[in-house]
């Protein structure tokens, strides 16, 4: 009787064994037992096994006669699950709809049209949008087969959709958020071959377009393709891999290219210009400092921010604030004591939100009441420190107001919900100021500003990761550019280095930059050079993983920061993940097991 290995959706690794009544070809939905339950699966490989086949029990159901998805994405799964450190399972559950693991029979499709040639890479590496745009639609005009265009973000792929002719539109459609129930019918109808050209975000990068022959990233550098959450992962570099198995053609683009792709592929642009003229750099330092209530540091809102703010509004233009902290204050202490006001439950740091007057853990999301005193030594000397967006808004309208009717404070899921570009002209006719995190960019693409003041460009490169400096570079650079009219626009940089170290970048392009940074990342044996791994593990079981890794001789160390994580650099994926494979056994399923974020960028 033929055993059957099946990828069950779930965090372990331990391969799952049934036996079949015939042998079934990879890539088939099977009704398996689990426990005390029912779970669908998807078969991997089958093998003659006699010594063990009473142990095993058998596969009850087989959903499908045929494998049902399109032999490239099978072929993405299989490789994410095991080189971004995440199981088959997980990486089917991941990549594919929950209602895949239903028993809902699929209808059946003709197998793919198999290709012999190689895939292609093209670069579309244009600052303004609107050129990379028309790119990528004269790709689509010269195309009949499957299409899959790629944004980071929904609302720039909306834009992008309501640019293209009626004739592209007619077999396609624009994947955005809607009921799950809708997201079936269309994945279904994609599946068939119905639709095979699809614009949308990264939850439609790993859609079943039959016979597809070209995908298309844009804005590939952003941050927005790596996933928040377990299994962690690049959705560009997987949708990289799609393209190689599909011998389809891959085109990469935005306004930058990211370290990889630079460091690869040296020639994937022409050189630019900086934005000599355009940038004002402003010296923090000397910068008039605009004293915030209850905290006990001032803001710098400096003269060159107030005067080029002005004559954007006063031109009917639209003007953003950038400052990535929100809240009013970042935390609060005790001045008798000294003490900080800590999360209760986890311990973590509190942010002090005056709209709500309350704080909210930055760990656990814990929310609270501003207490009157003290818990420590009841004093009622209580005092922010670190002023965040609330301050700045206040801060800002007595210095603005005898030119700006309001300030509009952007700076979570709330306030951004409550926020309607439908209701706001192109022309800023209102005279509003826009303050927010960087999320705020994003507006760019229908408000199109014409200035964007950065209050502290410093902020992001004080981050602990070696990413630092370019995750600064790339804010700033998408800022100067991103919207189809952006080419005058003004960027007011605060900063205690202004124009110096990666800021150099911004005023030669950023070539520059990556050829500074690269060269940095190189002596110190950084990504790209040397893939990064951080690993949390489970509870009481890092000094057993750091040791095994100690005997392989593998760089580490432990997180200061965070308890059970591990950073880990090596090229060596083979032993790491022997060494990994004991902690993601299905026994260890109510322990917990290890998460792995995987850095090669």
């Amino acid at each position: 009787m033929p055993v059957v290995s099946v990828a069950v959706p779930g965090p372990w690794w331990t391969r799952l064994l049934y036996t079949s009544q015939r042998m079934l070809p990879a890539g088939v939905r099977v009704l398996v037992p689990l426990g005390r339950s029912f779970r669908i699966g998807l078969t991997a490989e089958g093998t003659e096994s006699p010594d063990i086949l009473e142990k095993l029990k058998n596969i009850s159901e087989v959903v499908d006669d045929v494998p049902v998805l399109p032999e490239d994405l099978w072929k993405t799964i299989n490789w994410f699950g095991l080189t971004w450190f995440a199981g088959v399972g997980m990486a089917a559950k991941t990549l594919l709809p929950s209602r895949f693991f239903d028993k809902e029979k699929l209808d059946t499709v003709p197998q793919s049209v198999k290709k012999t040639y190689l895939s292609d890479v093209k670069y579309v590496y244009e600052p303004c949008d609107s050129d990379r745009y028309k790119s990528y639609i004269e790709m689509l005009e010269s195309s009949h087969a499957g299409n899959l265009v790629l944004f980071p973000e929904v609302l720039s792929a909306e834009l992008f959709w309501d640019k293209l002719p009626l004739s592209i539109k007619q077999n396609g459609v624009l994947w955005s958020a809607t009921s799950p129930s809708k997201q079936w019918e269309l994945w279904k109808k994609v599946r068939t071959g119905e639709i095979n050209f699809v614009v949308g975000a990264p939850g439609a990068s790993f859609l079943p377009i039959r016979n597809i022959s070209r995908i298309i990233v844009e804005d590939e550098s952003s941050r927005a393709w790596r996933t928040q959450k377990h299994p962690f992962f690049h959705c560009r570099t997987l949708l990289a891999a799609r393209a190689g198995f599909a011998s389809a053609e891959l085109v990469l683009g935005g306004r930058m290219p990211s370290a990889k792709v630079f460091q690869q592929y040296k020639k994937c642009g022409m050189e630019r210009d900086g934005l000599s003229g355009r940038i004002v750099f402003v010296d923090m330092k000397n910068s008039a400092l605009s004293a915030v209530a209850g905290v006990k540091e001032s803001l710098p809102i400096s003269r060159p921010l107030i005067r080029e703010t002005s004559v954007c509004i006063k031109d009917g233009k639209w003007a953003f604030w950038i400052f990535d902290r929100k809240g009013y204050a970042g935390e609060i202490f005790c001045d008798e004591c000294g003490a900080s006001l800590r999360c209760p439950r986890c311990g973590g740091v509190m942010r002090w939100e005056e709209s709500h007057k309350r704080l909210q853990c930055l760990n656990c999301n814990f929310k609270m009441p501003v207490p009157d005193k003290c818990p420590s030594c009841s004093s009622l000397f209580l005092e922010g420190h670190r002023p965040g967006l609330e301050a700045l808004a206040d801060s800002a309208w007595p210095l603005l107001k005898s030119f700006c009717s309001r300030v509009i404070t952007l700076q979570d899921e709330k306030s951004y919900k409550g926020f309607s570009l439908k209701k706001l002209p192109k022309e800023n006719t209102e005279r509003i100021l826009i303050v927010g995190t960087r999320k705020i960019l994003a507006l760019a693409d229908k408000l199109e500003p014409g200035m964007v003041g950065w209050i502290d460009a410093d902020a992001e490169t004080r981050v602990a990761e070696y990413d630092a400096k370019a995750r600064a570079f790339s804010l700033v650079w998408e800022s100067a550019w991103r919207g189809c009219s952006a080419e005058g626009r003004k960027i007011v940089v605060q900063s205690r280095r202004p124009g110096k170290g990666w800021q150099e970048g911004l005023m030669r392009g950023w070539q520059s930059f990556w050829k500074a940074e690269l060269k940095e990342r190189e002596l110190w044996e950084l990504p790209p050079f040397v893939p990064m791994l951080k690993i949390l593990m489970p509870e009481g079981t890092v000094e057993k993983f750091a040791n095994l890794i100690e005997q392989e001789n593998m760089e580490y160390w432990t997180s200061e920061e965070l308890n059970g994580v591990i950073w880990v650099r090596t090229r060596r994926f083979g032993i790491l993940r022997k060494l990994l494979e004991p902690f993601y056994h299905i026994k260890n399923s109510r322990k917990g097991m290890p998460s792995v974020e995987l850095f090669l960028d």
